[in-house]
């Protein structure tokens, strides 16, 4: 049955007076507004439903507070960590409790016992760092694992791709601490507690309920040995199959892991720890087709491997076009159907070297497999595990209504059975006349499956219930389950009955009662399901509104189209690796991700939501502190380009409500920058004074904490001038090439210009500087599109004839050159524009390209002891900053390096607002900062002259642009 158009928004007014009463009651953040609500009606899945709010606790009292409001109103409650899941398990029409941004703390940690607290809210990888330096790890290693929570993950149950070695959460929870639907708090432990405890009321309480799951437990033993599938992933439904055996006492845990939040609130838990492996390595196996991948796993898994993971054509295809991922596919031979990547841990490194090459001799194996390339470098590893990590969001690239998804994607089998199963699977979609993805756990027999639909046709959201039905006939006529360890939610609770029978969803139910009397805990998943083809995200009914635009969206069918691409797999959250999104690792907040952004703009050019189009205010609050790093261009997976989305947002507002003063300032910049730079003394004295600085921040929102760039007393093009008339002409060697004299080397920093246009000359090259104006990225930045395409528009027309014989444009401004290259075939959309973009590059791609042909092109070098380097973020997420740093190798120490820095905050003028100064900073202070504070006796080098204004305002740091380095550099 086919979702109605206005179907998600269903949820029953706002209670304003729920809202006052839990403002009044906990000392977290209540967000009561409809801008929260849209954010928080999705996850990863494929429905949506808007919540009443969203309760953000600070901690353990909150949470039981907010289950009391909750309680005496008769309002739902849904659990929410990450919101990474792909069942919707984690949206509900009741209140959303978002554990994951406060109750993140890590708590005692017992290394001789390997045991450690944690809060809910807990990364799995903040805290793998955090027990790396004691040589422990916790065992489940989810895909998701930089954003993931231990919350999100005792909910589900979540394996990851080692599973055959360290089994699923629950066997790693030793205690969890919950509060329950009455508000009680409970700690329920894997073992019995002694005898003393037992006589506090909370104990008590827990004994009390871990006895009657013993009892339903005994009364439906038989069903349950008869209808719980024998596989290692078995996780549908409540875990009665782990109780125990009948007449023993249980522990309510193994129920609690894989319950998603339906019988009880975790705010806390302990966790058993593994000790790291000293030595990993992979053997990548290369097939023609799936299904020979398929059948030689049983006989991979005889050589003692840690996992065996499924990579398929159309995540090798999307990761070869993926401009972070293509780069490290080195691993690949040829055009592969499908990868196996099998993985060998050891203590010992020949022991590890050694199982390698049996696998590779295996004669079972060879004779499948056209190509077994081992990996055994710990980087190249984490690109292939990226590789995988990433497939979800990889498959899901592709512009376009038709998209692979989620919805029969956690099914598992036996591994022996695995060929056979995905075959008849295969058989069964194709005469649906439909293709899939296949990716995941091939060891542990759970393959994730992704038939390709479109879910805004009313046919396609039919064939998609026809399918899973399917997959559920065939799931139990294999033995197997429809949920391997992603949970069940909305997607899969519909399937519990015809795969258990009736008497285990009595059970089901006699557990939710027991925990959950009056169903006010994640209601609908598991017990009393709703149907799966309701509460979609799109459905029959979903239209889009078309939006004119100055931007070219044609290959998403429009700026709608580009919003949509957001699947919701939350790539943004991730922590302290990365760039994307800054605002977000600064504020923790969900408000400040792509994937927030990408909610909103696509609810309000929707007949769906709470936020009507681009005129609603709404959206200037998820806009405000997005960056326009690009980031998320190359680094989300489906690759969401927020910052496109954010100018044509700004244009639109700009058009309706007027151009604010300080947009206005920091687009005419330029024009300015060219008085000022008349009287550089007069103008760095005025701009600089404190009265000045007081009506700047008042008038334009620029903060007086940090000064303006103070202009140099001798501009770029005024030494060019003087340059090209005191130098003799000489016969260039290597003939012309175009230096694009940016708005920041011309005015502010010349000597980057001088240093560029002295290197180029070394290497042999005429240096043309054509009298362009600002590439308009200012402008660009602050919505003002019309003024950025007559820029552009200029300067395509001064450079179109110089670049029609080949002359290539270099220059040393990321943002201004990448501008050209990203930008322009947007704005202008000519001949002339794209041959521009493609001739354009960086001085540093530029002269590498150079030095890998001649090597001593540029003479001898004086050598530079050591230099750590920080990349510009469009730098970062266009091209990278591979070819800065072979530079930077070519004259300076092999040692030198890139700071694992992400974004510096400043973002042309962000860092400079009233509004933005604090959290500008705080994103410098994640880790450049303090990486620049502790550089020892290296210098920095930058690219991007925000980046250098930001690094030497917050930390003292002399910065140089790397090519100033370089010219340092020449004998």
């Amino acid at each position: 049955m086919n979702s109605p158009a206005k179907q998600p928004c269903n949820a029953p007014p706002v209670g304003e007076g729920l809202a006052k009463t839990l403002r009044a009651a906990i000392t977290g953040e209540v967000r009561f507004d409809d801008l929260t609500r849209t954010i928080y009606a999705t996850d990863a899945s494929i429905y949506e439903i808007i919540p009443r709010g969203v309760v953000f606790p600070r901690g353990v009292a909150d949470v039981v507070a907010t289950v009391k409001a909750c309680r005496d109103g008769g309002v739902a409650l849904v659990p929410r960590g990450a919101g990474t899941g792909l069942t919707g398990g984690a949206i509900g029409t009741g209140v959303a409790l978002d554990l994951s941004r406060y109750l993140d703390r890590i708590g005692s940690l017992d290394v001789e016992a390997r045991t450690v607290e944690v809060e809910p809210g807990v990364v799995l990888d903040d805290l793998n760092r955090h027990l790396a330096a004691h040589g422990l790890q916790f065992g489940p290693d989810v895909a998701t694992s930089n954003r993931a929570t231990i919350g999100g993950m005792i909910a589900n149950n979540s394996c990851g791709a080692r599973s055959i070695v360290y089994g699923r959460t629950v066997d790693h929870v030793l205690e969890l601490t919950v509060v329950l639907a009455d508000a009680d708090v409970v700690t329920f432990a894997a073992e019995a507690p002694a005898a003393d405890a037992k006589n506090s009321a909370p104990q008590r309480r827990a004994a009390e309920i871990e006895a009657r799951l013993g009892r339903i437990r005994d009364t439906y033993h038989s069903e349950i040995q008869e209808r719980f599938p024998q596989v290692l992933r078995s996780n549908a439904g409540y875990g009665l199959d782990r109780l125990g055996a009948p007449g023993t006492p249980t522990s309510a845990i193994p129920l609690l892991c894989g319950s998603e939040g339906t019988l009880g609130i975790v705010v806390g838990a302990k966790l058993n720890l593994v000790p790291l492996v000293r030595h990993q390595g992979l053997v990548i196996l290369h097939f023609d087709d799936l299904l020979s991948a398929l059948e030689i796993i049983p006989a991979i898994l005889q050589h003692s491997c840690a996992a065996v993971e499924l990579v398929d054509r159309l995540i090798l295809e999307a990761g070869r076009l993926n401009v972070a991922l293509s780069k490290h596919c080195d691993f690949l031979q040829g055009d592969p159907a499908a990868l196996l990547v099998v993985e060998f841990l050891d203590d010992d490194a020949g022991a590890m070297v050694a199982k390698m090459g049996r696998l590779a001799a295996d004669r079972e194996v060879s004779a499948r497999a056209f190509a077994a390339v081992p990996v055994p470098e710990a980087e190249r590893q984490a690109h292939v595990w990226n590789l995988r990590k990433s497939g979800l969001g990889l498959l899901m690239s592709q512009p376009g209504d038709r998209q692979p998804h989620a919805f029969v994607e956690d099914t598992a089998v036996h591994p022996a059975r695995l060929r056979e199963y995905i075959e008849r699977v295969s058989t069964s979609l194709k005469d649906e006349g439909v293709d899939a993805g296949y990716y995941a756990h091939a060891s542990a027999g759970c393959l994730h499956i992704r038939p390709v639909l479109n879910l805004k046709d009313g046919a396609d959201v039919e064939r998609m219930g026809r399918i899973a039905d399917l997959v559920s006939d065939l799931v139990l006529e294999f033995g197997g389950t429809m949920t391997g360890e992603h949970g069940d939610g909305i997607v899969r609770s519909c399937w519990l009955e015809k795969l258990y029978g009736p008497a285990i969803v009595e059970a089901f139910r006699e557990v939710k009662e027991l925990f959950d009397p009056a169903g006010l805990l994640n209601p609908h998943k598991i017990v009393d399901p709703w149907p799966m083809t309701d509460h979609l995200r799109y459905g029959a009914g979903f239209q889009s509104r078309a939006v004119k635009t100055h931007l070219d969206f044609s290959a998403y069918g429009g700026m709608a189209g580009l919003a949509e691409m957001c699947s919701g797999v939350g790539a943004c959250r991730q922590r302290l690796m990365g760039t994307m999104c800054p605002s977000y690792q600064a504020t923790r907040d969900e408000q400040h991700t792509t994937r927030a952004r990408a909610n909103a703009l696509r609810v309000a050019l929707s007949n769906r939501g709470l936020l009507e189009g681009l005129d609603d205010p709404q959206l200037a609050e998820v806009m405000d502190l997005c960056l326009s790093c690009k980031a998320c261009k190359t680094e989300c997976p489906t690759g969401v380009d927020i910052a496109r989305l954010k100018a044509e947002y700004l244009s639109r507002r700009n058009q309706m409500l007027g151009v604010p003063p300080g947009a206005r300032l920091v687009a005419d910049l330029p024009h300015l920058a060219r008085l000022a730079s008349w009287f550089p003394r007069i103008s760095n004295f005025v701009a600089r004074s404190g009265p000045v600085r007081a009506f700047v921040e008042r008038r334009y929102g620029f903060d007086r904490r940090i000064p303006l760039p103070r202009f140099a007393h001798q501009t770029f093009r005024a030494w060019y001038r003087g340059h090209v008339r005191k130098t003799p002409p000489a016969v260039a060697r290597r003939g012309n090439v175009i230096y694009f004299v940016d708005t920041w080397a011309n005015y502010f920093v010349p000597q980057v210009g001088i240093a560029a246009v002295k290197v180029l000359e070394r290497a042999g090259f005429n240096v043309l500087c054509p009298e362009t104006v600002c590439c308009g990225r200012p402008a660009i930045s602050k919505g003002l599109l019309t003024e950025a395409k007559q820029l552009a528009d200029q300067n395509v027309l001064t450079l179109a004839r110089l670049t029609r014989s080949g002359v290539p444009v270099i220059g040393t401004e990321p943002s201004c050159i990448l501008t050209l290259t990203d930008e322009y075939p947007q704005l202008v959309r000519t001949q002339a524009a794209r041959r521009i973009a493609a001739q354009t590059v960086m001085i540093e791609t530029f002269l590498r390209r150079l030095l890998d042909t001649d090597p001593n092109a540029l003479g001898p070098l004086k050598r530079e002891t050591l230099i750590r380097y920080h990349g510009h973020c469009h730098q970062k997420a266009l091209i990278g900053s591979e070819d800065a740093l072979a530079l930077l190798r070519h004259f300076g120490a092999e040692e030198s390096s890139e700071i694992d820095s992400g974004c510096c905050g400043m973002a042309g003028a962000f860092g400079h607002e009233k509004d933005h100064y604090d959290v500008a900073r705080a994103i410098g202070e994640e880790r450049l900062f303090p990486a620049v504070r502790n550089r020892g006796e290296a210098s920095i080098a930058i690219s991007g002259f925000s980046c250098r204004h930001q690094v030497e305002h917050h930390t003292g740091a002399p910065v140089k642009h790397l090519i100033e380095y370089l010219a340092d550099a020449l004998d």
